[in-house]
């Protein structure tokens, strides 16, 4: 569904052809000295809630925005079955505030985000 790579200071996730449609890009970059905090997330269908706009199958996948009471804007590419990762940015980057992502190697990237940004 999604590629998240680090490279050169940038988180870049790249979005599956099928995801485009409901995420409307490609790819987010974002700056590594954006990102607040990471957390690993077991179950990340369930940190998706609010408003959207994009694919919700209930309790399989959710992709695309999802904007909570509060206004936090959250990017979301989630599937049952598979770990995630939130992404919390320092003010909003590229149009969102927050990244919920489902990525087999969660918490490698969690720990490689943890070790830069401290």
């Amino acid at each position: 569904m999604i590629e998240v790579g680090i490279h050169e200071g940038t988180l870049t996730v790249f979005f599956a052809p099928w995801t485009r449609p409901f995420t409307r890009t490609d790819a987010v970059r974002v700056p590594l000295e954006a990102i607040a905090e990471a957390h690993h997330l077991d179950r990340p269908l369930t940190a998706a809630t609010g408003v959207h706009s994009g694919l919700l199958v209930s309790g399989f996948a959710k992709v695309g925005t999802w904007t909570s009471l509060k206004g936090v804007r959250r990017l979301v590419a989630a599937r049952r079955g598979v770990p995630g990762l939130r992404i919390v940015l320092k003010g909003r980057v590229a149009g969102y505030d927050e990244l919920i992502l489902s990525v087999r190697d969660a918490g490698e990237i969690r720990r490689h985000l943890a070790a830069v940004l401290t």
